[in-house]
């Protein structure tokens, strides 16, 4: 402990105590806050108000705020982000079952109740198409009776808390995240303001090194920091819960990839675009003087290599969603419960296919072997055409369907020694472990196209649907995954480019 008198701050969070603070309340508890010099004060926030505002008053030195720190930053407010905690945010919007027929535009008219600093969201309807003036906009009241009872007919939630007392009290609803429609937001940023950080630099610094500490410790030890929670922050809900919420955490966070708090300024400049688009801040923002600088700029190089890994490992708002179901029934069977973990983890809980992270594990062990045995391998990458006409003329459940019956037949399609997942949406990816000429891998690929081109009956319904697979083998079109995945995705775009329902082979550019 400093011989010093300590330094007293406030750190001012969104909501009520919950796990996704976890990394504070550990960092306070731990006795990592004291070894900074640092006597923290964590406020809860007790109806999502203006965390923003309390910082800049001065009534808090930190806050735990959402991407529309960007937002802020444009309307003159200095306000700088410090850290960022979900790598992918947990922002959803839950829909009664029974007020939803068409997929978003079906929220048109209805009753939505909207918390503070739900911008994303809004963002997200005004891409599909609604603008906050088309829903209902009711004040949150943080309860989810008020849509089990039908006061209302959607709410803004986190899909880490709000599904789980949905599954317990037996209410059928959907799930609908910016994510699956391509707005791939942080969450939960830690920030403060200009000021704070011009005149005790030291003290942020400090702050900020203690705080993601917490983090790391949070993650690695989610059981004893529920009780730390229990003991020093009670919140209104079970152990049950908070432990559901750490699981559930994970693939937001990501920290089998990423360091705790890391920021990529490529991922600010993409959310910083994506509100351009929707009209919400101008053209080429700057993002000059909103990251924290603690040390010297990286090379934008190496920023640009790891956003592109970060888009490839990523995970999707659907798993997200599937996963919280399945949590929720297997944490209520404990050393089960973790094989369940395990097993969703690394699958797909809608189609029971291989997911992202299982499928670059394999990818890289096939690439492996190929490297030793000095044999070929090819990579399919898969796209449905028309896919997004399903899901909003029959509506997401019959997209489902649709789903699942895909990946049926591409798994009866490929032979045993090879590996299918499904990378989010429409898209499924193929490793063929072995492959002797280019020519074998563009047979298997029309295969593929020709089991997926039958109609599908589904509910009722009768669906045509193509599909567009574009193909990288190794060695020709890349030695690592990353390479192979870039040119089997443009490949991808070339097919469809050449009339859809076909394959196309990777084709480098021509010298010069």
């Amino acid at each position: 402990m400093p011989a010093h008198a300590l330094d007293n701050v406030t750190l001012q969070l969104k909501w009520s105590h919950a796990f996704q603070f976890a990394g504070y309340y550990a960092a306070q508890q731990l006795g990592y806050y004291r070894e900074a010099g640092l006597e923290v004060n964590i406020v809860a926030g007790a109806d999502g108000g203006d965390t923003l505002q309390k910082v800049l008053d001065g009534r808090a030195q930190f806050g735990v705020g959402n991407s529309n720190l960007l937002l802020a930053r444009k309307a003159g407010r200095p306000v700088v982000a410090l850290a960022v905690i979900f790598q992918h945010s947990p922002s959803v919007l839950l829909v009664a079952q029974s007020a939803m027929h068409s997929g978003p535009r079906g929220l048109v008219g209805k009753r939505v109740m909207v918390e503070p600093q739900s911008e994303e969201l809004l963002a997200y309807l005004r891409q599909e198409g609604i603008g906050a003036e088309q829903i209902v906009q009711l004040p949150h009241s943080q309860n989810v009776r008020d849509l089990i009872d039908g006061k209302v007919d959607a709410m803004t939630a986190y899909s880490t808390n709000e599904p789980y007392l949905l599954e317990r009290a037996g209410f059928a609803y959907r799930l609908l995240s910016p994510l699956a429609d391509g707005i791939d937001f942080y969450g939960d940023n830690l920030f403060t303001t200009e000021a704070q950080i011009a005149a005790h630099p030291a003290r942020v610094a400090a702050f900020r090194q203690a705080s993601l500490r917490g983090w790391e410790y949070a993650v690695a030890h989610p059981r004893e920091v529920v009780e730390m929670m229990f003991k020093h922050y009670p919140g209104p809900y079970s152990r049950e819960f908070y432990l559901y919420e750490a699981a559930a955490m994970k693939p937001l966070m990501r920290t089998d990839l990423i360091e705790v708090g890391y920021m990529n300024p490529v991922r600010w400049l993409h959310i910083a675009d994506t509100y351009a688009d929707l009209g919400l801040l101008p053209r080429g923002f700057s993002l000059r003087g909103f990251l924290y600088q603690s040390k010297p700029a990286t090379d934008l190089r190496w920023l640009v290599a790891a956003a592109a890994l970060l888009g490839l490992t990523g995970a999707i708002a659907l798993y997200i969603y599937r996963v919280n179901r399945r949590l929720a029934r297997a944490l209520a069977t404990s050393r089960q419960a973790e094989q369940a973990l395990r097993h969703m983890a690394q699958h797909d809980t809608l189609t029971g296919l291989a997911n992202r992270a299982l499928f670059a594990d394999r990818l890289e062990q096939a690439l492996a072997g190929a490297r030793r045995e000095q044999q070929h391998l090819a990579l399919l990458f898969i796209d449905l055409d028309g896919f997004k006409p399903v899901n909003d003329s029959l509506g997401h459940g019959v997209g489902d369907l649709l789903l699942k019956e895909v990946a049926q037949r591409l798994l009866h399609g490929v032979r045993h020694s090879d590996s299918v997942a499904r990378l989010g949406g429409d898209e499924f990816v193929v490793l063929l472990r072995t492959v002797g000429t280019a020519g074998d891998a563009l047979a298997m690929a029309d295969k593929l196209c020709a089991a997926l081109r039958p109609s599908y009956l589904l509910d009722g319904h009768r669906i045509d649907i193509s599909a567009s697979i574009g193909i990288a083998l190794y060695p020709e079109h890349g030695a690592d995954q990353t390479e192979l995945t870039k040119n089997a995705d443009s490949a991808m775009y070339a097919a469809k480019k050449n009339g859809r329902g076909g394959s196309a082979l990777y084709q480098p550019p021509a010298p010069g």
